[in-house]
């Protein structure tokens, strides 16, 4: 305890500060902020982020840095990684691309004459291409890579297609027939796989010639793989250099894109967007080949009938669904096709939430509540109740089950969600034991939907016509032959409702802020346009006194 010594000079000081205290601090405070005002307003003491945003600026960067998984090998037709399938369409052409409605495209291919009967491709291809070595691309090269796929079998993601071919037959440097073992199964689709060099490709290399706007400039497996423009590109050639960087942990890499270290990323989570924005980078959505969906069993005695159906998909709100159960990251869609499916317009839900029209619905079919206990029922008194079949390791499709349920006691459908492990949900689907189920299809770029239909379907649907025009979308068909086959083919969906479409998820192409360019990408090919991109650096300079600003 302090000895009170009122003689003691330092006492007095204490004392005189402890009674004028309060008046002391307010004194302080005042003087040092007309201080600080008097210090900003000669631009002597500026806060360090306003200074940093006077003095940062920005460099044009010309090299694109994308993220990777570690992988052992590039060769297009052995390896089953997913980043490999992806930038091989940037260093290797095919006979055909898909474009953004997934309609089929010419790449290297200058005329083709397609014949649906005999289920036979001639092509004549462009005389310009040329591999990154300047050797021609040729018809034997496409043979080649034909019988090489073969070759490898199963093990090549490209068998699946390939596999449908019987023969090639060359009948000139640039002129062949491709013929399809069954005319069912012949489909330009097919065309798109990669073609290797017959003079340089073999199956136990790492890194093959390809003759796409990119060529491999360097790879290390395990920190990155460099491209560089092909400067025999036959068509527009690329501007900029892509560098891909391995990154181990692919949950960091939005973090990365803050530093600049990365410049475009496809996310495919759901929040992929909310991240972006707390962190101040751009993003584009895109649909995935991601379907979320009902099925419905053409056994049940309820279900078998289109009305009931339909009703069905009138109780439920899609954009509900997809706000409160899909973390709002998809879209509606009128078709369990892809949206927009070959340049078709994509209306959105083609049964929109109309409780009023469902019950109609009901009611003309003979359904009423004749008890009056909350329930249909039909004109011999069977109760409309249902089951809805769901997987619980997916969450969201779990909690979209729940709001199914509820939303079919609006109408007076008895509807009980039942949650299953993956194995028995896709056990009781596959034996026909449910009455309709919330399912997820996940499609490749081909989308061929031929097993969804076939005599065999979970639903036990059975439709010759809608059949037929799915078997049709499998044959050579001409881009316009295909549109038309599908826009009659969709209005058959829509009358017969055997599958309804819930949503379709979303993908996030997120880039750097500062980036330059028109981001065009698909699910499949999501560097897409990317021979244009550039993007800005931020750089800061020294500070005033020579210190060098952090960037």
């Amino acid at each position: 305890m302090l000895n009170q010594n009122k003689g003691n000079r330092a006492y007095k000081v204490f004392d005189f500060l402890h009674r004028h205290i309060i008046v002391i601090i307010i004194a302080v405070v005042i003087t040092a902020s007309v201080l600080s005002t008097i210090a900003i307003v000669k631009g002597d003491a500026a806060p360090k982020k306003q200074k940093a945003e006077e003095t940062a600026t920005y460099v044009s960067m010309d090299t694109v840095y994308l993220a990777m998984d570690e992988v052992r090998t590039l060769n297009p037709l052995t390896s089953q990684a997913e980043d490999v399938y992806y930038l091989s369409q940037l260093v290797f052409s095919s006979l055909f691309r898909l474009d953004e409605t997934l309609n089929i495209q010419p790449d290297i291919v200058s005329s083709y004459k397609a014949d649906a009967k005999s289920g036979s491709v001639t092509i004549k291809l462009k005389e310009n291409v040329r591999f990154s070595d300047k050797s021609p691309l040729t018809a034997y090269d496409v043979r080649f890579t034909v019988d090489q796929i073969l070759r490898i079998g199963e093990e090549s993601p490209y068998y699946e297609y390939v596999s449908r071919i019987d023969f090639v037959e060359v009948s000139g440097d640039y002129r062949l027939t491709v013929r399809f073992r069954d005319a069912a199964d012949a489909s330009l689709d097919n065309l798109v796989f990669p073609i290797v060099s017959s003079s340089d490709y073999t199956t136990e290399q790492i890194v093959c010639t390809g003759s796409g706007q990119y060529r491999c400039a360097s790879f290390d497996s395990s920190r990155r793989l460099r491209l560089k423009a092909n400067k025999y590109y036959y068509g527009e050639k690329a501007e900029n250099t892509i560098e891909f960087k391995v990154i181990p942990d692919k949950s960091r890499t939005l973090g990365l894109m803050t530093t600049d270290a990365i410049t475009a990323y496809m996310d495919t989570s759901a929040d992929a967007d909310v991240e972006a924005a707390d962190k101040k980078l751009k993003a584009v959505q895109i649909p995935s080949g991601e379907m979320e969906y009902i099925g419905f069993n053409f056994d049940n005695l309820h279900l078998s009938k289109a009305e009931v159906r339909k009703a069905i998909a009138k109780a439920i709100n899609t954009e509900t669904l997809i706000e409160d159960d899909y973390s709002g990251a998809a879209i509606s869609a009128d078709s369990i096709y892809f949206p927009g499916f070959l340049g078709t317009e994509n209306k959105g839900d083609a049964y929109p939430q109309d409780l009023s029209g469902a019950a109609k619905l009901l009611a003309d079919c003979g359904y009423e509540d004749s008890d009056e206990d909350g329930i249909l029922e039909d004109k011999k008194g069977r109760e409309l109740k249902v089951k809805i079949l769901v997987n619980r390791n997916q969450e969201n499709r779990l909690d979209a089950a729940h709001s199914i349920a509820e939303a079919l006691q609006e109408i007076k459908i008895d509807a009980e969600v039942e949650s299953l492990s993956w194995s028995e949900y896709r056990s009781r689907i596959k034996n026909g034991k449910f009455d309709l189920y919330v399912g997820g299809y996940q499609f490749d770029k081909k989308y061929d939907l031929t097993a969804l239909f076939s005599g065999r379907n979970a639903i036990r649907f059975d439709h010759q016509e809608i059949r037929s025009c799915v078997r049709k979308l499998e044959t050579c068909l001409s881009a316009d032959e295909q549109k038309e086959v599908y826009q009659q083919l969709k209005k058959l969906l829509q009358d017969e409702l055997p599958y309804y479409c819930l949503c379709y998820k979303v993908y996030t192409l997120v880039t750097v802020n500062h980036f330059n360019g028109d981001p065009n990408p698909t699910f499949f090919d999501p560097y897409r346009g990317c021979v244009f991109w550039t993007w800005e650096k931020t750089v800061v300079k020294e500070d005033d006194e020579g210190g060098e600003q952090s960037e």
